[in-house]
Formats: C-alpha cells, structure tokens, sequence
C-alpha cells in the first residue's frame, strides 16, 4: 500500500552526523564524478553506474522533473543503464500517479505494493514488472522541482528506511541533471550574451575561456555554485557576471563578505533581526536573504562561516526558508545562492570546521579560478585595462616601459589580480611620468621564487607535502602514539592518514627503506 510519511519525516537531508564515512566518501565520488561530465547523456549513464553500487533497489531507478505547465513531468531513466535517451522523453501526469503525488506534496512516499492502491497509476514501471517502489522529491531553493524513484520487482522490497538513502542521492542527481538541462537548452531570447568585459573579467587565456563557457550556461540554471581559487584571482567579478548572465539580471544583486564580519554579527547579517533580539538591535532589519530575494546573493570566504550559521544556511539554501533573529515568523526568500572560498573545504568537513551536507548543497556546480601565474595570456590585457581605469580620470595615457614590463612578466603573481592592481595603482600615484617604470616593485625575489620556471610557483599542495615527508621523517614514519607524527602536528591520526593518502604519500616515509 502507498504511505506518505509527510507525519513521520519532515523533508530535510540527512544530518551531517549520521552519514557514516564510507557512505559519505562514495557520496563525495560521485559528485565529483557527476561535477566531470561533459554533457546531459553523459551525467546520466554516470548516476546510473554510481546508482548500481550506492542503492539496495536497482530494478528500475529514474528522475522525473516537472515540466514548465506544472501538469506533467519528463522521465529520464537511469536504470537499467541507457546509454542514449529516447529523443521523446516518456511522460507521466501529475494527477492520479504516484510520482506525481510526490511532486504535488512535497512529501517522500513508500509504496509496498502497486497493484494494492487503484487510484494510484505506475505507467511503463509497472509494464517492466516493478512491484514497491520508494520516491523523494528534487528541491531547489524549496521548490520542487522532480522526483527520483526507485523500484523493485519484489513486492515489500522497497521500505521507509530507504528513504533517507534516495534523499541523499535526489541532493546530487536531481540538482546535476537540472542544471545540465538548463545548460544544454537555447540561450532563452530574454537573456542576451553578455560581453565578458562588461563585467571586468579577462579570458585571452584557454583556461579562463573555457571557465567562462561554464559559468555562462551555469549562470542560466537556479544552481547553487560554489566559486573555489585564490585569494585576488577574481572570483566576486565572475558572480556578478554570473547574476548579469542570468534570467536574475534585473533583480538585486547583494554580496557579503563573511571573513569581514564578527562570528557573533554573522547570522544577523545574513538573516536579519528583530527589534531588541540583542543590545544595540533598536529596529528591524532585513538581512541579505531578503534584500536579495528574486536576485542574487553572494557569499565571498563562505569558508569562514560559524557553524551555527552553516546549520541555517543548510535549511535555506533547501527550502528558502528562515527566521530573523530574535524572530519567530518563518519567512521565504527567493534568492539565487552563489558562494566562494579559498579554502579547501573538503579538508574542512574532514577536520569537523565545515558541514558536509553544506558542501553538497553548495557544490551543485562548482567552478575553479585558475590563478594568475597559470594564465600568462591574460597579464596584458589585465594590465592594459587597470592602466586605462587608473589613467582616465585625469587625462593621463598610461603604459609600462620594457623594463617593467621584464619584471610583471617575471613574476609570479602570489596575490594574483588583487597584487597586480595594488603594483599599477601605487606606481600611477607616485610616478610623475606616463610611462611607468615601477622603480619600487621588486618582483620575483624570495629562494621559492627564483627556482625553475617549471616549478616556479609550487602549490600550496606541494607545500604541504614537502612539509609532511619532513614530519615524518622526523618521527621515522611513525604516525600514532608519543611522539608520532599526530601528535606533533596536533591531528587525528586517521585525519593525517587521510591527507598522506590524498597527497600521494607513502605511510613508509622515514621507515627504514620507506620511499616517497
């Protein structure tokens, strides 16, 4: 019989704290495998695959996503595995199907037997044999927007308990499919190309040409996106262009920067309080959730957000639901999330300072700045627009001699954009002349800098790994214990073990005939 267990279980991924290691290790695989897909039918023969070994039911696995009338929804199978999807994607109706039931409320439902329930319909599934079935509805910013079922030719197969499991899957599946649908569909009229210069971004390079292709198509989807890279590269000029891209463009477009707020103002900020929630709250105040509703809101170093914020923004990047401060009303945005962070957030939930279903939510699509020194075609162009802003206010047509010109080039760049406009500002300040011999800048100096060009700038990776087969050469490779290479860096050992593994290190190192 059907069961909506809308009484038993509020819709609400599972908690950070109950997904077992293993499970969120397979899930984080699979959405960096989902992330690498180069287009819809690839993605979908992908979830399949991972499908096969993340679900206990695989008889019949598909994503039904609602159509744009609200009165039926297209089915993409993934299991059994297509390799190709019919040109004609199958149908199904709202009303009167199980699938569509889910879609209308909202609310996950288990059904034990399919042939116990007249009223409700199971289309080609019920053709192919499928007796139980279990479904969760696809939300994006507390918007339904599909459904992802599974089946089972036996009938109590399927159970309540796997609800949670299929919750879990709908997060990654049903937000990458959308936002590959969104992405291969034509550029919708209303929406012009929008110049990357008119938002001062640079893209001589392959890699920023290619980056850019994909915040574009990105920029027509209601994904979350998560912007990664360094510190100057660039990364809250490409949200902007990413709201200026979008059928958002003519909403507001809100950005806060998280580093730059006291833990304790941060929720305040982000949600809005009430009058009196606090000493000093003497009037309401709308937070950037509200102000940025039916637009865009920018969320720069989300890295550095408490956890209790993270816990709320969990909620609202889910549903668009939250409280101001001091409030007790539930209120609704509609803003389109994009965020950025220079910190490897996956080493974060691995050391317990980041939620993990957080970084889920967040990395539907995520997109990586390359720094300036990995993208030498762009320097001139860069330098010739700063050199333009800089001059044009007094009249000054500003240009680089060839021996400053020696030093940018030789450069590597550490502070990336931001560094270089810093340089061109301050020589545009104190040199008298148009042609700009930078006098102060020194470039290039330090023993790290002045190594091969081939390993001219070594990551922040290489880094860490240099450091690490020091440690352990210190402590004979011995990881745990007194004296272990745990304890000295004040790690979990498993924590440590984890790293060497990511890096590419041999737990050998220091033991006598260990190799790297």
């Amino acid at each position: 019989m059907a069961q909506n267990l809308s009484e038993r279980r509020p819709h609400a991924p599972l908690p950070q704290h109950e997904l077992r290691p293993e499970r969120a290790l397979q899930l984080l695989a699979m959405q960096r495998c989902l992330h690498h897909c180069a287009d819809l039918g690839e993605l979908l023969v992908a979830a399949g695959r991972a499908l096969e070994e993340l679900l206990p039911v695989r008889d019949r696995v598909s994503l039904a996503l609602v159509d744009a009338g609200g009165e039926t929804l297209r089915v993409y199978r993934l299991l059994p595995i297509l390799e190709r999807q019919p040109d004609e994607l199958p149908r199904v109706r709202m009303v009167g199907t199980a699938v569509g039931a889910v879609a209308s409320d909202g609310q996950p439902r288990v059904v034990k037997d399919v042939r116990s329930d007249d009223n409700l319909r199971f289309g080609r599934a019920s053709h192919d044999g499928i007796r139980s079935t279990v479904s969760v509805p696809v939300r994006i910013a507390g918007r339904v927007v599909g459904v992802l079922n599974a089946g089972s030719r036996s009938v109590g197969a399927c159970s309540e308990s796997m609800v949670a499991q299929l919750d879990e899957l709908a997060e990654l599946i049903g937000h990458a499919v959308f936002a590959a649908e969104c992405a291969q569909a034509p550029q919708p009229a209303r929406i012009p190309s929008v110049p990357t210069g008119d938002h001062g971004l640079v893209a001589q390079s392959a890699a920023m040409r290619e980056l850019l292709g994909q915040a574009q198509r990105a920029a027509l989807s209601e994904a979350t996106v998560l912007l990664t890279g360094e510190t100057g590269v660039g990364k809250s000029l490409l949200a902007k262009a990413m709201h200026g891209w979008s059928a958002r463009r003519t909403g507001p477009f809100a950005a806060v920067h998280v580093a730059d707020l006291p833990a304790t103002l941060v929720e305040s900020e982000l949600f809005g309080h009430e009058r009196g929630a606090f000493t000093g709250a003497t009037q309401r105040r709308l937070g950037r959730f509200e102000v940025a509703s039916g637009g865009t809101l920018f969320l720069d170093e989300i890295g550095e957000a408490p956890l209790a914020v993270q816990s709320k923004l969990l909620r609202v990047t889910q549903d668009g639901l939250f409280e101001r401060v001091g409030g007790s009303a539930t209120l609704h945005t509609d803003a389109r999330l994009i965020a950025a962070t220079h910190r490897d957030l996956h080493e974060a939930t691995q050391l317990g300072s980041f939620r993990r279903d957080l970084l889920y939510r967040l990395e539907i699509v995520a997109l990586h700045v390359p720094p300036l020194r990995e993208r030498p075609e762009d320097l001139a162009p860069l330098v010739e627009r700063i050199l333009q802003r800089l001059g044009q206010p007094h009249g000054r047509g500003l240009r680089l001699s060839s021996a400053a010109w020696h030093k940018l080039k030789n450069h590597t760049w550490p502070g990336n954009i931001r560094e270089l406009e810093a340089v061109l500002t301050r020589a545009a300040l104190l040199e008298e002349g148009d042609e700009l011999q930078l006098p102060m800048f020194k470039g290039t100096s330090s023993p790290l800098q002045l190594v091969t060009a081939a390993n001219a700038w070594p990551t922040r990776d290489e880094h860490e790994r240099r450091y690490l087969v020091q440690v352990l050469e210190h402590t004979q490779g011995r990881i745990e214990g007194p004296h272990g290479a745990a304890e000295l860096l004040g790690m979990v050992p498993s924590t440590l073990r984890s790293r060497c593994q990511r890096l590419g290190l041999s737990l050998q190192i220091g033991r006598p005939g260990g190799k790297l």
